[in-house]
């Protein structure tokens, strides 16, 4: 098919095409010439041509000419309710399972790294101090007080993620695009 430029009228054909119609086509036609005001009926089955065209085109496109989708019955919508539920459940499953076996593995990394901490200063600290007579108590002091600098610096880390995250986010929601960084 060819395009044709917007604004231009669409010429007629030299071929002339002769038909039959059936009779119930015919008061069908005479019906829209009279409430459109149309005197002939060439314009009028033109169009009603192009419109048919266009619905077999559309059609052959997989685009339907109804705006709702034809209805289901309440049997067939609670079914799938059902089945999407189910599906969402058994999904939901798998991440909680997935999530507490990364617990499991956090929880197995912070042991470890406490452990080794622990016996390094024991081995770097500790002994070299006891030999200077300092107390079992100011070690523990010193290890508590490197501790909770560690803590601190760590929260002040998770803080930020957060505050970038939710402008992130924040961002996103009001339409921005997001920053040259991320993309």
């Amino acid at each position: 098919m060819a395009i044709r430029p917007r604004g231009r009228q669409r010429s007629l054909s030299k071929k002339v095409s002769s038909f039959n119609m059936y009779m119930d086509q015919v008061y069908q036609i005479r019906a829209i010439m009279e409430a459109t005001g149309a005197i002939k009926d060439a314009p009028v089955i033109r169009e009603l041509l192009d419109e048919a065209l266009a619905a077999r085109r559309r059609k052959a496109s997989g685009i339907t000419d109804w705006e709702e989708p034809p209805s289901q019955g309440i049997t067939e919508t609670l079914h799938t309710l059902q089945t999407l539920l189910l599906k969402l459940i058994k999904r939901e499953e798998l991440v909680f399972t997935r999530q507490s076996v990364g617990l499991r593995l956090l929880k197995e990394a912070v042991i470890e790294a406490r452990s080794g901490r622990e016996i390094v200063f024991e081995e770097l600290v500790e002994k070299p101090w006891m030999v200077k007579g300092k107390s079992k108590e100011t070690m523990n002091n010193f290890f508590d007080m490197k501790s909770g600098n560690a803590r601190e610096y760590v929260d002040g880390i998770i803080a930020r993620i957060k505050t970038d995250f939710e402008a992130e986010e924040n961002k996103i929601s009001q339409g921005q695009p997001k920053s040259d960084q991320e993309r």
